[in-house]
C-alpha cells in the first residue's frame, strides 16, 4: 500500500495523541497544584494547637474564682503561675502554625494581635501573681485576668471558625477535584476505547485489503501474487530439506468459445465450477491458484513426480465429466496439464515455473485435454 495514503489517518491519530496527551497533563499539572495547596495547610495539627488553648480560658476563669474567695492559697498560686508559663507558648505554637499555612495574613492578623496583646501582659501579671503571694489583694491580679481570658476567648474563637471555613473549603475543593479526575479518567477511557475500536476496524480493513490483494475475486482462489508468496518460501523450504516440489499449470481447452458463444456471464460460470472441482481434487496442503484468464496453477509441496501425476490425472478425468447442468452450458469441458517436479539444477521458483509452463504448451499442441510431465 503506498504510504501516502496513510499520512492522513496517522496525523489524525498523531493528533488525537497530543490532544490526549495535553488534557492530561494540564488536569494533572491542576490537581497537583491544588493538592500542594490543599495539602500543605496541615490543618489537623492546627485545630489542635487552636482547641487545647481554648481550656486555658475556662481554666483562667476557673482561677480567678478560686482566688476570690482563698487569694494566699500556695497550691492556687502554683497553679496559676504554670497556667500563666503554658499560654505564651501556646501562641507561640499558634502563631508559627499559622506562618507555615496558605493563610492570607489578613485573615488571622488581627487574632494573632490580640494574643500577641495577652503575651506581653503575661509578665505584668505573674509579677502581680508575686505580689499576691507576698500578702497584697487580688483584685488588681482578678481584673487584669478577665481582660486576657476575654481577649483569648475572642481570638481563639475567631481563629477557630477561620480554621473550620477554610477545611470545608478544603473538602470542597477535593470533591470537585475528584469529580474532574473521574471525569478525566472516563474521557481518557472513551478515548483509548474510541482509538483502539478505530485500530481494530483499521486492522481488519487492513487484512481485508491484503485479501483481496491475494484473491481471485471470480473463483475465490489465490491469484498469481498469492501462489508467488508460497512458491518462494516453499522453495527454499525444498532446497533446505531436499523434500520434492512439484507445480502443474492449467489451461482450459477451447475456452474462448464458451465466452463467444454463451457470453460472458456463461464463462464466468464455468470458471467457477472449474475451480470448486479443483479445489475438490486436490490436497488440503496443495496451492491453488489463478493466475489469469482460464490459466490456472497447483503447487503441491513434499510431492514427487508420481504423486503429483496422480494428483493432476485425476483433475483432467474430473473436469472431462463435468456435465452440461453443472457447468450451466451445453458444452464439454476439457482441460490441458503440464507438470514440473523440481530437481537439483532448478535453481529457482521462476525457472521450476517455466518447465511446467513449457509442458502446458507442448499439451496444447500435442492435441489437448493431456498431461505434459516436463
Amino acid at each position: 500500500m503506498n504510504l501516502r495514503f496513510n499520512r492522513p489517518l496517522g496525523w489524525q491519530l498523531g493528533l488525537g495523541f497530543t490532544l490526549l496527551a495535553g488534557i492530561c497533563a494540564i488536569a494533572a499539572g491542576i490537581y497537583l497544584y491544588q493538592v500542594r495547596q490543599q495539602l500543605g495547610s496541615n490543618y489537623t495539627a492546627l485545630v489542635a494547637d487552636v482547641i487545647r488553648p481554648q481550656l486555658h480560658t475556662a481554666l483562667l476563669r476557673s482561677t480567678l474564682n478560686e482566688f476570690r474567695e482563698d487569694p494566699q492559697d500556695s497550691e492556687l498560686i502554683e497553679r496559676f503561675d504554670n497556667l500563666l508559663w503554658r499560654i505564651p507558648q501556646h501562641i507561640e505554637g499558634i502563631s508559627f502554625g499559622l506562618s507555615k499555612n496558605r493563610f492570607a495574613p489578613a485573615e488571622y492578623r488581627s487574632s494573632l494581635n490580640r494574643l500577641r496583646r495577652v503575651e506581653e501582659k503575661i509578665p505584668h501579671l505573674r509579677q502581680t501573681l508575686g505580689e499576691i503571694a507576698a500578702g497584697a489583694p487580688p483584685d488588681d491580679l482578678i481584673q487584669q485576668g478577665i481582660a486576657i481570658e476575654n481577649d483569648l476567648a475572642q481570638a481563639y474563637s475567631r481563629l477557630s471558625h477561620l480554621l473550620h471555613s477554610e477545611a470545608a473549603k478544603q473538602r470542597i475543593v477535593m470533591d470537585r477535584l475528584a469529580i474532574g479526575i473521574a471525569v478525566l479518567i472516563l474521557v481518557i477511557l472513551l478515548l483509548v476505547g474510541g482509538l483502539m475500536l478505530l485500530l481494530m476496524r483499521l486492522h481488519h480493513q487492513h487484512k481485508k485489503v491484503l485479501q483481496l490483494s491475494l484473491m481471485d475475486e471470480l473463483t475465490g482462489l489465490g491469484n498469481r501474487r498469492y501462489v508467488l508468496n508460497f512458491a518462494e518460501r516453499l522453495f527454499e523450504q525444498r532446497q533446505r530439506s531436499g523434500l520434492p516440489l512439484s507445480i502443474a499449470v492449467l489451461d482450459l481447452d477451447h475456452f474462448k468459445r464458451v465466452n463467444d458463444d454463451f457470453g460472458h456471464p456463461a464463462g464466468d460460470q464455468v470458471l467457477k465450477v472449474f475451480a470448486d472441482s479443483l479445489l475438490d481434487e486436490v490436497r488440503k496442503a496443495d496451492v491453488v491458484a489463478r493466475l489469469g484468464g482460464e490459466e490456472f496453477c497447483v503447487l503441491m509441496p513434499e510431492t514427487d513426480a508420481e504423486g503429483a501425476l496422480e494428483v493432476v490425472e485425476r483433475i483432467r478425468h474430473r473436469v472431462a465429466t463435468l456435465s452440461h447442468q453443472e457447468l450451466g452450458v451445453p458444452v464439454g469441458l476439457t482441460v490441458s496439464l503440464g507438470l514440473a517436479t523440481a530437481v537439483n539444477h532448478d535453481a529457482s521458483f521462476d525457472q521450476l515455473y517455466s518447465r511446467a509452463d513449457r509442458a502446458l504448451y507442448q499439451a496444447k499442441t500435442q492435441g489437448r485435454n493431456r498431461v505434459v510431465v516436463d
